[in-house]
């Protein structure tokens, strides 16, 4: 007998069999597959990543540690050098550098290299030396000993004012013929050769011409070279002609003005 809706415990007792409402409750399964594999994915890729952060990072390439540069130093010429000398040569020698600094001064080349001291020394100068290589460097100095004024012909030149003493003739081979005295207003008269090539007059202010010394027993003054002998108390000036038809050195000896020097040092 066919159940009818007038018995409602029928219907309660036992679930329906009715293909449709069966087909209608299995519809819910591709949507679980979907959840399933959505979730399956989740977890592999999660155990991908927890395994990649497990993984030890490779180590960091070996750095070979930073050389100390090393330096050494000579000067040219060498010990003590006359007063007034220019043209020095610093000398210095590197290993494990990439730069090399003198005062300052960064030099072009650094394995093996110079440094010249084109001005002329007075006294005695000290020179900072430096060789870096990234960040370790090695510093030192080098002194350049200088002599007093007395060890050169530039120094007895220039150390002190001059002025007329008197005037003569030699004969060629250095003989004294004649020597004389000159007016008081000519010994009044005081030259100054200063240190940097230039002579000053007191008798004619404001005119400068220069001097140089060719050699030990030569100056030039404003062009003209003149034979020179000289020492710490007498400058003897000379230049050749002719007297009585002889040839003959006709001399100016000064000797100092002052005890003052013409420079300061």
């Amino acid at each position: 007998m066919t159940p009818t809706s007038s018995n409602p415990n029928t219907i309660l007792d036992k679930p329906p069999n009715n293909p449709a409402i069966t087909l209608t409750q299995n519809n819910h399964l591709p949507m679980k597959k979907h959840f399933l594999t959505l979730i399956t994915a989740l977890l592999l890729l999660a155990g991908g990543l927890l395994v990649y952060g497990c993984e030890k990072e490779p180590p960091p390439p070996e750095v070979e540690p930073e050389l100390q540069p090393t330096l050494e130093l000579s000067v040219t010429p060498e010990g003590v050098i006359p007063y007034g000398e220019d043209g020095v040569v610093i000398n210095f020698q590197t290993e494990n550098a990439n730069q090399v600094l003198v005062n300052g001064v960064r030099k072009p080349s650094v394995k093996s290299g110079t440094h010249t001291l084109n001005e002329k020394i007075f006294k005695d100068t000290t020179l900072n030396v430096k060789a870096i290589n990234i960040k370790k460097m090695v510093e030192k100095s080098v002194t350049i000993k200088v002599g007093d004024w007395t060890t050169s012909t530039f120094g007895l030149v220039s150390k002190y004012p001059w002025r007329y003493d008197s005037l003569g003739r030699s004969s060629l081979d250095g003989k004294v013929l004649k020597r004389w005295k000159v007016e008081p207003e000519i010994s009044s008269w005081v030259d100054y050769y200063h240190k940097d090539g230039t002579i000053t007059y007191s008798n004619y202010p404001g005119l400068k011409i220069p001097w140089s010394l060719p050699d030990d027993n030569s100056i030039t003054r404003n062009g003209t070279t003149r034979k020179l002998q000289v020492n710490q108390e007498q400058m003897i000036i000379s230049y050749q002609g002719v007297y009585s038809g002889e040839q003959v050195w006709f001399d100016m000896i000064y000797e100092h003005a002052s005890d003052t020097p013409t420079d300061p040092d």
